[in-house]
């Protein structure tokens, strides 16, 4: 896009339009740059001319995506009106392209132009308040699940730990009396169930509290997708789904109990998408490249439903299921995004969907 056809420059006088050309800057970003960060001093208003900006706000280990402008529209404008800090961030999705016209001479030239068009300019302003205040309001009623969620965990905490202690004391007491090879792979199976129930619990509670607590330990990749399979043998059993499982004999540090989780969750969407799916398929793969821990899961279902692909990450989304809190993938990006890794995905109608995560290692020395 030409950047002097830009629509923020139509309703400019002719003079007022030549100033601002005059003082235009072009910048390029590169996809996950920012243009500026939560708190960062108002420095101009950012013309899109190709590709995609997200406007993103954190808390903590979250963040969401508020909006995303599009080329041929505008950002910045309300910072450089009010005088105070970007209250949000400005990250580039995709390779970007932009013009910005710094603050200063933007002012100089909004006080000589005609008063209609600064009421064009703030009706615009009006807008984005709108809609932030939408956001706002989504916000609190978001903020209000969640407390409800951390509550609901905090009792199952209280409630599960003495019989789900007993259960697991029980186990180990049979262990200790039968040497039973077949017993012992099964007391085994059923002090891991027990360790991931009260985890799962723990991991609710803090959720809701913005944060992930890891206890991370050296394990193989291959030991990893053994616990895996142990844990869900009975659960894939009773599908007529194929699973594969396949990992590199490498070792990784991950807290390996909190990473069943999230290929718990994705194997758990996949089973519920190939429900209707002939032939139906999940691989789950896992192996190291370049210092970085890289772990799959890919299905031959219909694919991520257009209505929350864009959303998929957060919390309280959900499609086409009968049960489910919309927490799963929520989850699973705090769990990765607390072991400093990424998780991102490809999907494409009837050709199914394939998630990578991928986790840094530090470098044995």
């Amino acid at each position: 896009m030409d950047a002097l056809a830009h629509r923020f420059l139509d309703s400019f006088t002719p003079t007022g339009r030549e100033r601002l050309i005059a003082c235009m800057v072009r910048e390029n970003y590169p996809e996950g740059a920012y243009l500026f960060r939560e708190g960062d001093a108002a420095d101009g208003v950012y013309l899109v001319l190709e590709g995609q900006v997200e406007i993103v706000r954190t808390a903590g280990n979250n963040e969401k995506i508020l909006d995303c402008i599009q080329a041929g529209d505008y950002l910045g404008e309300v910072a450089v009106l009010d005088g105070f800090g970007r209250s949000t961030a400005a990250r580039a999705h995709r390779n970007l392209s932009v013009v910005k016209i710094p603050r200063s001479p933007l002012l100089e030239v909004l006080a000589a132009e005609p008063g209609a068009l600064t009421l064009g300019l703030f009706h615009q302003v009006l807008s984005h308040l709108r809609k932030a205040n939408d956001l706002v309001v989504s916000e609190v009623v978001h903020k209000e699940k969640l407390s409800l969620v951390g509550e609901m965990a905090s009792s199952l905490m209280h409630d599960l730990r003495n019989p789900v202690s007993a259960i697991r004391l029980a186990a180990d007491l049979i262990n200790l009396s039968n040497s039973d090879e077949k017993m012992v792979r099964s007391c085994n199976g059923i002090r891991l169930q027990c360790d991931r129930v009260m985890d799962m619990a723990a991991e609710l509670l803090e959720f809701s509290r913005g944060e992930a607590k890891l206890e991370p330990s050296r394990i193989s990749a291959t030991a990893f997708l053994e616990q895996f399979k142990t844990l869900n043998d009975g659960y894939l059993g009773r599908t007529a789904i194929k699973i594969g499982l396949e990992a590199e004999p490498v070792e990784v540090e991950i807290d390996s109990m909190r990473l069943l989780r999230v290929v718990q969750n994705l194997t758990t969407n996949a089973v519920e998408a190939l429900k209707s799916t002939p032939n139906a398929r999940i691989d789950i793969r896992a192996w190291m490249e370049d210092s970085i821990f890289h772990l799959t899961v890919k299905d031959n279902g219909p694919g991520i439903p257009a209505a929350i692909k864009n959303r998929i990450f957060e919390p309280f989304v959900t499609h086409g299921k009968s049960g489910g809190t919309g927490l799963g993938m929520a989850i699973v990006r705090n769990i990765v995004t607390a072991h400093g890794g990424t998780v991102t995905f490809e999907t494409a109608p009837a050709q199914g969907t394939t998630f990578l995560i991928r986790l840094p290692q530090k470098t044995q020395g």
